[in-house]
Order: C-alpha cells, then sequence, then structure tokens
C-alpha cells in the first residue's frame, strides 16, 4: 500500500467515527494500517491534528481538521481556543 492509500484509509477511519478523537490503536484496528506508518503519517501530512493532552490512558489522539471543525462541540472548541491547545 503506498502512502495516499494509506492516508485516505485514515481519513475514512477517522471521518467515519462516531468519535472525533481517535487513537493510532483504533485506526489501527478500523484500518489494517501498521501503527508506525498511521504516526508517520499524522504527524507529517496535512489535514491532521493532535490533542494537546492525551486520553486518560495516556494514550495520543487525533483527528482531522475537517472532522474537528464540523463534530467538536463549541464548549470545547472555546476551551481550545482560550487554552492553545488546538489550531485551526
Amino acid at each position: 500500500m503506498d502512502e495516499r492509500d494509506a492516508k485516505e484509509k485514515i481519513l475514512t477511519a477517522i471521518r467515519e467515527s462516531k468519535y472525533v478523537w481517535r487513537t493510532v490503536k483504533g485506526i489501527s484496528d478500523d484500518t489494517g494500517i501498521t501503527p508506525e506508518t498511521i504516526v508517520h503519517l499524522l504527524e507529517t501530512a496535512d489535514g491532521f491534528l493532535r490533542a494537546y493532552r492525551p486520553n486518560p490512558k495516556g494514550q495520543t489522539l487525533y483527528t482531522t481538521t475537517e472532522k474537528y471543525r464540523r463534530d467538536a462541540p463549541w464548549t470545547q472548541k472555546l476551551m481550545d481556543a482560550l487554552t492553545n491547545k488546538v489550531g485551526v
């Protein structure tokens, strides 16, 4: 699988999720892509956001700018803006 196909699978997994934020493990489970490849793409490709803080289990959370803008509650967006947690 080339990098473009992997990125599209990751985008689809995030876009179709009921959750705004996803873990690498969750994305890997949905796509079958290795966690290493997912982390590389999430950290280097345009269109992805990383949460300022991890989830309660210490896992880093990711989403797309599109999903964040569309699905994050306005209260979360306000708090993120006030604390400079997410740059959208």
